[in-house]
């Protein structure tokens, strides 16, 4: 597959077939033109109607309308199996910047600052994706790879944004913390969620 990618992205790593569930006829992926930013993933499931939930990660990957990769796949396949009035799953990230390794990312963010990594239209449409959610678990991880200074305070401007939203926020209560959540890429489908205080 070719992403038609600029010459200043990232390394993308392999990508995995979508989930089952997914009605891939009805995916919305949003990509800046050049493709190195994805500011968000839609993914419908076949045959169900409701509220669409939203998984909030770290940076995309290969994800994209066609494939997915092994963290978008998990994530939604255990919102199919855990919220069955959900419509489907929206992917949204603190850093739209594509790159599977996020040392890059972070390299990335040292060379061109903050406002490169987190992509021009990021916060808008969080904003916008937010709005036609249900609820949203947040699963971005610690910052491996990224400086953390950075990191988090990305973190507390989405914190903020989910605050304003009005949305019931989760996070896996198997391991991870408020600030950096269990990464969806780990899930087991079994785990419990609890709510963000």
């Amino acid at each position: 597959m070719t992403n038609n990618l600029s010459s200043s992205t990232l390394r993308i790593g392999r990508t995995v077939q979508h989930a089952p569930a997914v009605d891939m006829a009805a995916i919305q992926a949003d990509f800046s033109p050049c493709r190195t930013w994805r500011y968000g993933l839609s993914l419908p499931f076949r045959e169900r109607k409701g509220a669409m939930m939203t998984v909030f990660l770290k940076n995309p990957s290969s994800a994209s309308e066609l494939s997915a990769d092994k963290t978008v796949r998990t994530a939604s396949e255990y919102v199919w199996r855990n919220f069955p009035e959900s419509g489907g799953v929206h992917i949204l990230n603190l850093f739209a910047l594509r790159g599977t390794d996020s040392k890059e990312v972070g390299k990335a963010l040292l060379a061109k600052g903050a406002a490169h990594v987190v992509g021009p239209q990021n916060d808008k449409v969080i904003k916008t994706t937010l709005t036609a959610s249900s609820g949203v678990i947040i699963a971005w991880g610690g910052h491996a790879g990224i400086p953390a200074s950075a990191y988090d305070q990305r973190v507390c401007s989405c914190l903020e944004l989910l605050v304003e939203s009005g949305l019931p926020v989760w996070r896996n209560a198997r391991k991870g913390s408020e600030k950096y959540p269990f990464h969806a890429c780990y899930w087991a489908y079994q785990d419990a969620l609890i709510p963000l205080s």
